[in-house]
C-alpha cells in the first residue's frame, strides 16, 4: 500500500485479511489511519490473540505497512490498530 487515501482500498486490504472494519478514521493523512476492527470472540485466548497477531504481521508484510495495536476491547468486541505507510527504499545506481 503506497497511501491511505483511498479507505476501500484499507476495506478490501483487511477484509482479505479476515477483519470486518468498523471504522477508518485520519486516512486522509495519505500515509496514516485509525482502523477500528471487529473481533469475532467472546473471550479472547492466548492461541486466538497468537492468531490476530500472525493475521496482522502478514498484513504489514505483504502490504508494505506498520501497524501497531492500540487497543483490544472484549467488552465490545472490537480492536484499534493504527496503521502506517512504510517509504519505499529508493534504490540509487551508481555509473561504472
Amino acid at each position: 500500500m503506497k497511501n491511505t487515501y483511498d479507505p476501500l482500498l484499507i476495506y478490501d486490504m483487511f477484509d482479505r485479511a479476515g477483519f470486518k472494519i468498523l471504522r477508518i478514521d485520519q486516512f486522509d493523512t495519505g500515509n496514516y489511519a485509525k482502523i477500528r476492527a471487529e473481533l469475532k470472540y467472546d473471550r479472547l485466548s492466548v492461541t486466538q490473540l497468537l492468531e490476530i497477531a500472525t493475521r496482522l504481521m502478514t498484513l504489514e508484510k505483504n502490504e508494505n505497512l506498520e501497524i501497531q495495536i492500540v487497543n483490544i476491547d472484549m467488552i465490545h468486541k472490537s480492536m484499534r490498530v493504527d496503521i502506517m505507510t512504510r517509504e519505499e527504499e529508493e534504490t540509487i545506481f551508481l555509473p561504472k
